[in-house]
């Protein structure tokens, strides 16, 4: 999408926030999206020093949470707690874990998924917060680009969406993406990723992406219900 296209688009999910406000207010949601916070329990993610991965992940998500609960976007968070959702780490705890997020995100109808990450990689220049999705899901590449374009107009990256096979994005019942918020291995990353001035920044490009994704999908406004 060219700038001036994506600038209309990007003053339409402003617009849009504010109708599902108007029309959602004190009665059911129109849209569901699933958060999910990558990790957790034994599974620390990535980390540096004292600070996990898995702990940024869930107060992204939180925060995430509260974003599109303010524009009347109904949520649901796979894990709520620094707890895994495995039961007792024993063999074949991460396959549990990752059936049980499934399990969630398909018991709440979800619209969309967005499982929240940090990144990390050898060479510390690689910075920026960036989507994947999974190898020939059409509706989950359309969701990664949608959100990684709001991204690099953000930081002026010119990152591309990348696919892969991801086990949340591929049994997913709607479309699924992993959202890498930013680098540990990177120092200007790993700083402001532990701001909550840059995680609100963040958490609203996500929301951004999302809205756009389903704007130009499609899904009908309170009007055409």
């Amino acid at each position: 999408m060219k700038w001036a296209a994506w600038s209309v688009a990007a003053a339409f999910v402003l617009w849009l926030c504010s109708l599902t406000v108007a029309a959602f207010g004190g009665t059911a949601p129109q849209f569901v999206v699933a958060l999910d916070a990558g990790h957790g329990g034994i599974d620390g993610g990535v980390s540096v020093g004292q600070v996990k991965e898995s702990d940024m992940n869930l107060e992204y998500c939180k925060t995430l949470q509260k974003t599109f609960e303010n524009c009347g976007v109904g949520t649901v968070l796979t894990r709520k707690t620094r707890d895994g959702l495995y039961g007792l780490p024993t063999k074949g705890f991460k396959l549990r874990d990752m059936r049980r997020r499934v399990q969630i995100i398909t018991a709440a109808s979800a619209d969309v998924a967005v499982s929240v990450h940090m990144n990390k990689f050898g060479a510390g220049s690689r910075s920026g917060p960036q989507t994947f999705y999974q190898k020939g899901s059409a509706e989950g590449k359309a969701l990664a680009e949608s959100i990684q374009q709001v991204f690099n107009a953000f930081t002026g990256n010119n990152h591309e969406a990348q696919s892969g096979d991801f086990y949340i994005c591929r049994e997913s019942p709607c479309p699924a993406v992993i959202v890498e918020c930013g680098f540990f291995s990177n120092a200007q990353d790993f700083a402001r990723l532990q701001t909550e001035q840059y995680r609100q920044l963040l958490c609203d490009k996500i929301f951004r992406g999302v809205m756009l994704f389903l704007y130009q999908k499609g899904i009908p406004t309170s009007d055409a219900a």
